[in-house]
């Protein structure tokens, strides 16, 4: 019988330590990025031409900043948090090519989102920035966790789902107390999301198995059923269903005839 797991207390530090050394190593690539293109964006942030529009080259540094820092975050911090838990997450290769894939879907969809944005100006950039973190953040752990346990999928995207919440909960702490420099945080979003998501993550986990343990009931296994599960076909789909089956079964017969007689000859 399959059971859900009552994960040690030390796996949940090293996931959450995994989670935030990827989301650290995001917030590298970034800094690196924005160094090296200072000058487009100290242009643009700083230009005074009149008519108020951007460097052209702005979006696109911008945007591949945001892409390969965030990406990074997403695929490290999935790899840091499957080796801090093997026993989980045995699909690593799988898993971070998944993430890779969705991570440059959300950039397609967010492009458009900057190229408008960036016609008011600098000013809510971060914010869309900071949007395009928790979104790909959000569905990279709901990846690693779908491809880590199918029977316990369900577990994985009620663990995301709380812990992206209590994660975006603490980043808005955070602008609260740092409206004035919306860059600070444009660079706290990676370390606190998924620092955040693999400590809640796991955390969520740890209670599960606790709960499980002291009632006994899989509450969240895919097996589970509450009420009757009625699948929704009209009699005539049945009876074409049922028509299909018994012709299956009539070939089979058939077919396992002739090879007896095949055999006796």
């Amino acid at each position: 019988m399959i059971e859900p797991r009552q994960i040690p207390l030390a796996t949940l530090g090293l996931r959450t330590f995994g989670g935030l050394v990827g989301g650290l190593i995001g917030t590298a690539l970034i800094v690196v990025i924005a160094f090296l293109g200072s000058g487009v964006l100290s242009s643009a942030i700083g230009s005074d031409t009149g008519d108020g529009t951007i460097h052209p080259l702005f979006i696109f540094v911008f945007l591949a900043m945001m892409f390969i820092g965030s990406c990074a975050a997403n695929i490290t911090g999935a790899l840091f948090v499957g080796l801090a838990d093997r026993s989980k997450y045995a699909r690593i290769p799988t898993t971070l090519t998944q993430i890779f894939a969705a991570n440059l879907f959300i950039l397609i969809l967010v492009a458009p989102v900057y190229m408008v944005i960036a016609t008011f100006g600098t000013e809510m950039l971060p914010s869309v920035a900071g949007l395009q973190v928790v979104v790909s953040a959000f569905a990279s752990a709901l990846i690693l966790e779908i491809l880590a346990a199918y029977r316990y999928a369900l577990l994985g995207v009620y663990s995301t789902v709380m812990a992206v919440l209590f994660s975006s909960g603490i980043y808005l702490l955070f602008y609260q107390f740092s409206s004035d420099n919306p860059l600070i945080l444009l660079f706290l979003a990676l370390p606190v999301m998924w620092g955040g998501i693999s400590f809640f993550g796991a955390l969520f986990e740890w209670l599960y198995g606790w709960i499980y343990k002291m009632y006994g009931t899989d509450f969240l296994s895919s097996t589970m059923k509450y009420g009757d599960d009625v699948s929704w076909v009209s009699e005539q789909e049945k009876e074409e269903k049922e028509e299909a089956r018994e012709m299956a079964r009539e070939g089979r017969k058939e077919t396992g005839a002739d090879f007896l007689n095949k055999s006796g000859e």
